[in-house]
């Protein structure tokens, strides 16, 4: 292992790293220093490489990523690190997750499609985040509250139970919006790409503020790979002459929540580039801790892939709505029909 290798597999280091300093702390704490140097010795560098303290040597990187590792992990609660420089292993609390909270997550989730038990398992272990703890305690628990709940909402007529897969049942919520368009639409943004989605999002904000009465000064697309966590940029101003600086991120995603690291980075980025509004917006859906940073801040808000639908519906933006039936408006895209 020589300074190029660590260099081309950094993000391998720096969670091996992580892993390592969770591991020698354990249940207690020690002092910055030692805990670096007991975690450069599981490195696998030679004697050679530990005993060459130059600035270019390999051990010398090595620690800077040490270094690095402990600020993301303080940053992210994982560590505590005292003015004194003692580092402590924060433990994160048994998760709990109640009946109360489990049981219309999975009678939402059903309003698209049906599911066997594993899979509302595994999208409700991904939802409150049972498979980012420490151990397969939370995970259990949740599968054993849904291993119970299934077949009592199934009893109650909440769901039907038919070939091995839960589905809404006659006593259910009935579906506010037809599922078919809802899907139609989203299934046809995430087949156009991210920087679709970001042109599109510019344009169905640029109309929303338009549809509320507002002037839109400016409504930049800023996305690429330089964009610095923010997709769209605004101007916006009301009738009294108070403005707004709107700073955007854009999400597509086909199967997966917005993470709370994603939401970090974008409300990091909010603040470095001096906006006033932020807006968050997804496809899919908002993982529970992610959503509860973003309802925690007071100018920011969290567009997912159900409210998009109703904003483009009322700003007519890819969404029709005629005689109570709304349909995709492909004619808005420049297109005669699916592709």
């Amino acid at each position: 292992m020589n300074v190029s290798e660590i260099r081309a597999d950094y993000k391998y280091y720096l969670n091996k790293i992580k892993s390592d300093i969770r591991e020698i702390l354990g249940g207690g704490e020690m002092r910055r220093k030692e805990l670096i140097d007991k975690v450069v010795l599981r490195s696998g560098l030679t004697k050679e490489q530990l005993a060459d303290r130059s600035a270019s040597g390999a051990m010398s990187l090595y620690r800077s990523i040490v270094g690095t590792a402990l600020v993301k992990m303080e940053k992210y609660g994982d560590v505590a690190i005292s003015s004194s420089g003692m580092v402590t292993l924060i433990k994160a609390p048994a998760l709990i997750v109640k009946e109360a909270e489990l049981a219309p997550y999975l009678i939402d989730h059903l309003k698209t499609r049906a599911y066997t038990k594993d899979e509302l398992i595994k999208l409700a272990v991904a939802y409150f985040g049972a498979d980012k703890t420490e151990t397969d305690a939370d995970e259990k628990a949740i599968a054993k509250l849904t291993s119970r709940l299934l077949p009592e909402l199934t009893k109650r007529g909440k769901l039907r139970y038919i070939g091995g897969r839960y589905s809404i049942g006659s006593d259910s919520i009935v579906i506010k919006k037809p599922g078919s368009v809802y899907e139609e639409f989203i299934a046809y943004l995430n087949s156009k790409g991210g920087e679709f989605f970001e042109n599109y999002s510019a344009l169905l904000l640029d109309s929303f503020y338009k549809c509320a009465g507002m002037s839109v000064a400016a409504c930049h697309v800023i996305g690429g790979s330089d964009d610095g966590g923010i997709d769209v940029m605004l101007k916006v101003s009301d009738w009294l002459g108070f403005s707004d600086k709107v700073l955007v991120q854009c999400k597509q995603k086909s199967s997966s929540f917005v993470t709370l690291k994603e939401v970090k980075e974008f409300v990091g980025a909010f603040y470095v580039e001096k906006g006033t509004r932020g807006i968050f917006m997804t496809t899919s859906r908002f993982h529970k801790d992610a959503a509860a940073v973003i309802s925690s801040l007071p100018n920011i808000v969290a567009i997912d892939g159900a409210k998009l639908f109703d904003i483009a519906q009322n700003c007519g933006c890819g969404v029709r709505k005629e005689n109570d039936a709304c349909y995709v408006d492909y004619s808005f895209f420049g297109m005669q029909g699916p592709v």
